[in-house]
Order: structure tokens, then C-alpha cells, then sequence
């Protein structure tokens, strides 16, 4: 009935008996509805509370992690002190299933209970710390919605989690790269001070300057090796199925701002050619309709505007299509507006009178 969408919360009584069944696969179906329902029937759940303490003792990780995840949706606070206790208890566990379990219930504890905000945080050090993929994702999602402001737990841990960040799993790789890239941009000093100028004015220089003594009016900025680290761990997952992940690239003079789905942005120095590459090939790599080619182009649109020269060559691949969706072609339009020149006016016109 609760696959099928329909309400089964009539039956709460007569399934929450079920709860010390011995049959496993029963047992896993109880805690399935129960952690469904809890929430809405939270007096009868609470009649349940000794046996979901005991569960919390049972052999098999599921379902101790079933019984924390039933215990934290019961949302009252009284029973706040017994959720501590569980979560702490489970962060010691030896299952990663049942840690990152423990992970998810703190956010909900903080929700009926702040004042337990100080010992939460002292767990979610502890789960920062845990060298499992499994666990990382959820540690810092936790970390996210309690403490965002206490960067001094990420600076211990900051290598290994950049280390597991292509291991863990999809969803979690978001929430990390947010936190990272956040971390990044406050903990790095900036490539590009000083440096905000145009591809134009990069060559304006260039001829004011002729053939001179060759000297760089500023000193070349030499990248921290724990800034490459993240920026280099990114990068894999340019060619990820999922689309929050994928990797979009915004240049500046001498500096790329590479950016997850519009979740923050790292600084970094690289060729623009290959910056040009990267942006192309997730474009390319992702079909009209796909939820990603919105974010891609996007990006290329940000990109257009004072890096031109990047993708006049590309022009064709910015063509609206009768099939595009409207906000598609309205990125399209965009960017070739940003990519109009003398030389091109007259073809891109033409092919906006034959599309439109």
C-alpha cells in the first residue's frame, strides 16, 4: 500500500505489534512502515520506545539502523535525551551503514532539541573523521545544516576527504564539492587579485607592450598544493552520469572558475584552450533534452561574454533548434548575441531569420 501511494497509517497500531517478530524480513518491512509513519503517529510510536532501544542491539546493521531511524523521526522532544544517547552509541558502531545512519538522524535532532547543538557537534567531528565513503556524504551534510561555520573540523581532514571525494556516493560528491569549494574560497589566497581583465584587454597590453624587455608587471602566482588537490579531484567527474555533478568552467585573465551546477566556485590557473575542451565536451556530451544542457549553456553564456574567442569557432553548435526546449533556446540566443562580430553578424542573423 505505501509503494502504491496510498495511506496506511489506519494500520499503525496493528504493524508496530510486529516489531518484535523474529522473522527478519518481517522485521525489515515494520521498520520500513514504521519510519514512514512515525512521524504522524508519534503517541503509539512512543509506547514502542523500549523495543527500538533494544534494536539498536541487534546483531544485524540494518536493523539498528532501522531502530535510529524510526527513534529520529519520532519528533518529540522528550524523548531528545534517549536520541542523543542512541546517535552517540551509533557513531561507535562498526557498521558504516548504521554510522551514516547516525549521521542523518542529527540534523533532526538539532530540529526538536538545539540546545543539544554542542554535543552534536562533538559527533559530527567524529564522523568528519570516519575514512569510509560511505559515511563522508552524510558526515558533511550534517556538518552543512549545524555547523557550516566551524571550518576549523575540515582543516584535520580536509586531504582525505578531497582523497575519497570520487568514491563517494553520487549525492554525497554534491554536498562535499559545496563544502569544498566554500572551504576553497575562504581558505586559499585568490589567483586572480589583481588580474579581472578581459581577453581584449589581455591583448591590448600585448601591443602596447610590443616587443619589450619581456618582464611580467606582476609576480606569477604559484598554486598551494592542497588547492591543486581539490581542483584535481574534481576533475573526473566531468564525465559523470549525474547531472548535478558535471563540472562547468568560467575563465577569467590567467584563472578558471570551475563550478558544480551552480553550487559554488573554486579558482584556479589553467590554459584557456583546455578550459575551452572541457566546457565543450560536457556540452556535447549532454543531449538537447538532458537537465544538464540547461546548466552547460548557462555557463558557456557566462563565459561568452568576455571570453569571446573561446568558442567563435563553435558558433554552428549554437544554432536554436526547432526541437530545443524555450529555455534552451533563449540560452542559445544569448550566447550568440555575446559571440556577434563584424565577420559573423551577417550569419548569425541569417540563420536567426531561417529559425525564428
Amino acid at each position: 500500500m505505501i509503494a502504491k501511494g496510498k495511506d496506511a497509517s489506519e494500520l499503525f497500531p496493528a504493524v508496530v505489534k510486529n516489531v518484535v517478530s523474529k522473522n527478519l524480513e518481517v522485521k525489515k518491512l515494520v521498520y520500513v512502515y514504521l519510519t514512514r509513519y512515525a512521524e504522524e503517529q508519534q503517541d503509539l510510536a512512543l509506547l514502542s520506545i523500549s523495543t527500538f532501544q533494544r534494536a539498536l542491539k541487534d546483531p544485524n546493521q540494518l536493523i539498528r539502523a532501522s531502530a535510529l531511524r524510526v527513534l529520529s523521526n519520532i519528533r518529540v522532544q522528550m524523548i531528545a535525551p534517549i536520541m542523543m544517547l542512541s546517535i552517540k552509541e551509533a557513531v561507535m558502531d562498526m557498521s558504516p551503514y548504521v554510522r551514516k545512519t547516525a549521521a542523518h538522524a542529527i540534523p533532526k535532532l538539532y530540529s526538536i532539541d538545539p540546545e543539544q547543538k554542542d554535543q552534536l557537534v562533538e559527533v559530527i567531528e567524529k564522523l568528519l573523521a570516519d575514512k569510509t565513503t560511505l559515511v563522508a556524504g552524510s558526515a558533511i551534510q550534517a556538518f552543512e545544516e549545524l555547523c557550516p561555520e566551524r571550518i576549523d573540523l575540515i582543516h584535520k581532514n580536509y586531504r582525505k576527504l578531497c582523497n575519497l571525494l570520487v568514491d563517494v556516493e553520487e549525492w554525497g560528491q554534491v554536498v562535499i564539492i559545496n563544502m569544498l569549494t566554500r572551504y576553497a574560497r575562504t581558505q586559499f589566497l585568490n589567483p586572480n587579485t589583481g588580474s579581472e581583465k578581459s581577453e581584449e584587454e589581455d591583448q591590448e597590453d600585448k601591443e602596447e607592450t610590443g616587443a619589450g624587455d619581456g618582464k611580467q608587471k606582476h609576480k606569477p602566482y604559484i598554486m598551494d598544493a592542497d588547492h591543486r588537490l581539490i581542483l584535481r579531484q574534481c576533475k573526473p567527474l566531468l564525465n559523470s552520469r549525474n547531472a548535478a555533478r558535471p563540472l562547468w568552467c568560467t575563465i577569467g585573465r590567467s584563472r578558471v572558475t570551475v563550478r558544480l551546477g551552480g553550487h559554488g566556485l573554486l579558482w584556479c590557473t589553467i590554459g584557456r584552450s583546455r578550459v575551452r575542451i572541457l566546457t565543450l565536451e560536457a556540452f556535447f556530451k549532454s543531449p538537447t533534452k538532458t537537465p544538464s544542457t540547461g546548466s552547460i549553456l548557462s555557463n558557456i553564456a557566462t563565459m561568452s561574454i568576455k571570453q569571446r574567442g573561446m568558442f567563435e569557432q563553435f558558433l554552428k553548435s549554437f544554432y536554436v533548434r526547432s526541437n530545443d526546449p524555450t529555455h534552451v533556446k533563449l540560452l542559445k540566443l544569448e550566447i550568440l548575441t555575446s559571440l556577434a562580430t563584424e565577420t559573423n553578424i551577417s550569419t548569425i542573423l541569417r540563420e536567426l531569420q531561417v529559425r525564428l
